[in-house]
């Protein structure tokens, strides 16, 4: 299924609509399994399944995201997002999701599905990595009795809590105002990321595509024009909110915050660095179907941020990435609004079985590392589901003779009859 149409209802082959829970508790949104379930189980192509698993993506973000943004963090007073790592690092990821749309649109099949299981097989590789340190950290704590350093439970055993928990009358008038700031959810953060948000569905609607006409005609140089005209915009924003980042670290330096564990350091050069880290992550999450977190996560254990912070935060930044993805596909006619909101759904339930589950676990062992191997567990899995479900698509294929080449971005310049059948 997949060559007819102009929605998921052309690529489906007949097969029932598979649905998992996504690993929404591990931070990942769970398009590593989802996309070999749509296209082995379900019978869709890459160009169908991928975004089909970008809409259930959404609907386990939103659930996730209703636990998250309840939940404090492990060691200081304060939201377990990490709401600056979001502000500068989703902009510049979402601008990464137009590549990856456009690459799906025109790749071969085959061609998706190679780059998922390298992008897959690395990603495993760093994140087993790090569940096993984290793990090794854990144990050795938890034998010098520290474990009330790792995990917020009411800190049993007395040990010292972070400043930020300490009276407001004990600190500086400046200082207790930042740590005031810091305590409740930071709207300015969740503005700059809206503001995204809404450039880049701004320009993918003016743009158009196979399920809708644009301004200018596919190809032309003002559609490459709208293509292009976010990326001086978001640039832009994310070096000013930046400067605005880094001034604010380097005045908590002069004042002598004391910084917790895992915090980001927030220098000049790091609000320019790592967002350019998040573009590869966006486009894996445009063009191969795979949750932003799936890629963010471990680049934010790489960071340093604390296991069950970077899931948190990841989790958080996957909302706005797969609306944002599931939104383009919509436009570019390779996404049904019907199928979109039923897999939305099938997300929206399976993200709750995941996120109760996890924390559940959490609360009852006080560990975090198996979050971070549940994690690598799914990206495992989501290697041979992919490898074996793109030998078989490969193999049809191959035995029909299908076009296993390039495929045209404008249909309608090939064919003139395009219009006219809309």
């Amino acid at each position: 299924g997949g060559g007819g149409g102009g929605g998921c209802g052309g690529g489906g082959g007949g097969g029932g609509a598979p649905a998992a829970p996504p690993p929404a508790g591990g931070g990942g949104g769970g398009g590593g399994i989802l996309v070999p379930m749509y296209l082995a189980i379900g019978h869709f192509s890459p160009h169908y399944g991928i975004p089909l698993s970008k809409a259930t993506i959404f609907g386990g973000a939103i659930t996730n995201n209703y636990f998250n943004l309840k939940r404090r963090h492990p060691v200081a007073n304060r939201p377990m997002i990490d709401y600056t790592a979001c502000m500068l690092l989703e902009p510049v990821l979402l601008l990464g999701t137009i590549l990856g749309v456009f690459f799906n649109a025109v790749s071969p099949g085959w061609a998706i599905t190679v780059l998922l299981v390298v992008t897959l097989c690395y990603t495993t590789y760093r994140t087993g990595l790090k569940a096993y340190e984290t793990y090794i950290k854990e144990e050795k704590a938890e034998a010098e009795d520290e474990t009330s350093r790792l995990l917020p439970a009411g800190n049993p055993n007395g040990n010292k809590k972070h400043f930020t928990f300490n009276d407001d009358h004990e600190l500086p008038p400046e200082l207790r105002a930042i740590v005031k700031a810091e305590s409740g959810h930071n709207l300015y953060s969740v503005g700059v990321l809206s503001v995204s948000w809404v450039v880049i569905a701004t320009f993918s609607l003016l743009k158009g595509g196979e399920g809708g006409e644009g301004v200018f005609p596919c190809g032309s140089v003002g559609y490459w024009a709208l293509v292009l005209a976010p990326t001086p915009i978001i640039f832009s924003l994310v070096w000013y909110v930046g400067n605005r980042a880094s001034a604010a670290y380097y005045r908590k330096v002069e004042l002598g915050y004391e910084f917790p564990e895992g915090d980001l350091h927030w220098t000049k050069r790091n609000t320019r660095v790592f967002p350019l880290y998040c573009i590869t992550a966006g486009f894996a999450a445009g063009a191969l179907g795979i949750a932003a977190g799936t890629i963010l996560g471990p680049v934010l254990l790489e960071l340093g941020l604390l296991p069950i912070v970077a899931t948190t935060s990841s989790g958080f930044m996957v909302i706005f990435t797969a609306s944002s993805t599931t939104f383009q596909f919509l436009v570019m006619g390779q996404l049904q609004v019907d199928y979109a909101m039923f897999f939305c759904m099938i997300g929206l339930l399976g993200g709750a079985v995941g996120n109760t589950s996890v924390n559940w676990l959490v609360k009852k062992y006080k560990k975090t590392w198996f979050v971070v191997a549940i994690l690598t567990f799914v990206l495992f899995m989501s290697v041979f589901l992919m490898g074996y479900a793109g030998y078989v698509r490969w193999a049809v294929a191959e035995h029909h003779g299908k076009n296993m080449g390039i495929r045209s971005l404008c249909p309608s310049l090939l064919n003139p009859h395009v219009h006219a059948m809309r």
